[in-house]
């Protein structure tokens, strides 16, 4: 059992745990700067302290037993995507969250986790390289059913980030360069497509959203006015900003969901340019070291499950400091850890908790 410990403590990646703990608590801080309702920050530090213990529970079983149960983890995120369109509730338009009294959450966080460890169980045993077209299309459907479910739920933003982690995993696994190729030209032609055609798409929700960030003069003013409350605190922080508890656009409402969404427009308010740095460069370490689990795993199954996470994680990251930038339509999707909300905080440490999992294993026969 000492030996054990030694090794365990020597070696767990405490530097991955003290930045993921950094980004939770810029957030906390943020959070209470701008406060849309009594005792959100403090909640956030609760989160992030029982999101701490998951992570180390997650460490004390071997992954292989994670990937192993992906199965049943799946059929259970598949469970409560279902439920959610049965009995959830509908939350700004979408109806992904499922809660008892004022308790809830988003299955669908959860949900890509478990899918990244089936899509791990069932890639890792393929031996044959590349991947014949049975492989791909059963992976395929394996991604496609909780995709599926969560696009019933209106959730954009959600359906997108699966592809990411799908889409990184096949090329891990061996995907042909050729069907990426073609790949590639299908995205391209489908864009051009909709670019040619765009006065012939029916005026939605999700076009104006689109046009609120490409063409906002064509846009309702109604759709392009958390783009520009979120562009006007991102440029009003200047190169050091104003000072924790001294913005404005977030503090006094101007920036919609400014505690869950729109969390780094708070934070280049107040922290300026230098500071969105600082948070971005988190964000970059945190995912340099998942590169650095993933490339010296033990086995095929260590590298999909952590190049898998690494890759949602890019995307949230990458989507959520878009849409504040004005780079992006709004999806609704946090900015892991820094946001509010109990669904993605818990998430992300599991998620991590595999991570440093299959770290802990790497030398083991």
């Amino acid at each position: 059992m000492a030996a054990f410990n030694h090794r365990y403590i020597a070696d767990f990646d405490w530097v991955l745990l003290a930045l993921a703990l950094m980004v939770g608590a810029l957030g906390a801080l943020e959070i209470s700067s701008v406060q849309p309702a009594p005792g959100l920050w403090q909640r956030h530090l609760i989160w992030l302290g029982v999101g701490t213990g998951i992570l180390f529970l997650t460490t004390l079983i071997e992954y292989h037993k994670f990937v192993n149960a992906a199965p049943v983890l799946y059929l259970l995120g598949l469970t409560l995507l279902v439920l959610v369109l049965l009995i959830g509730k509908e939350v700004k338009g979408n109806k992904s969250w499922l809660g008892w009294g004022s308790y809830g959450g988003q299955p669908s966080e959860i949900a890509k986790v478990f899918t990244i460890l089936l899509l791990t169980h069932f890639l890792s045993r393929v031996r044959k390289r590349p991947l014949d077209l049975r492989t791909t299309l059963m992976a395929g459907i394996m991604w496609a059913i909780p995709v599926g479910l969560v696009f019933l739920e209106n959730d954009t933003g959600s359906v997108l980030s699966y592809t990411s982690f799908l889409l990184a995993m096949l090329f891990l696994a061996g995907l042909r360069w050729s069907w990426i190729a073609a790949g590639l030209a299908a995205v391209i032609v489908l864009v051009a497509t909709l670019i040619w055609q765009w006065d012939k798409i029916p005026d939605g929700y999700k076009k104006q959203r689109i046009l609120a960030v490409y063409a906002p003069e064509k846009a309702a003013k109604r759709f392009t006015y958390q783009n520009d409350q979120a562009e006007i605190a991102v440029g009003s922080g200047g190169l050091l900003g104003k000072g924790i508890h001294s913005g404005t656009q977030g503090a006094l409402g101007f920036v919609p969901e400014v505690h869950t969404d729109f969390i780094f427009a708070v934070a280049s308010e107040e922290l300026g340019f230098v500071g969105s740095i600082f948070a971005l460069t988190l964000y970059l370490l945190i995912i340099t070291r998942l590169i650095v689990i993933a490339r010296t795993a033990r086995d095929r199954a260590g590298l999909l499950l952590v190049t898998g996470y690494a890759s949602l994680l890019l995307y949230h990251v990458a989507v959520s400091v878009g849409m504040v930038l004005r780079l992006l339509p709004i999806m609704g999707i946090p900015l892991p850890l820094m946001s509010f909300g109990g669904s993605s905080v818990l998430t992300t440490f599991f998620a991590l908790g595999l991570a440093i999992n299959v770290r802990l294993h790497r030398f083991v026969n």
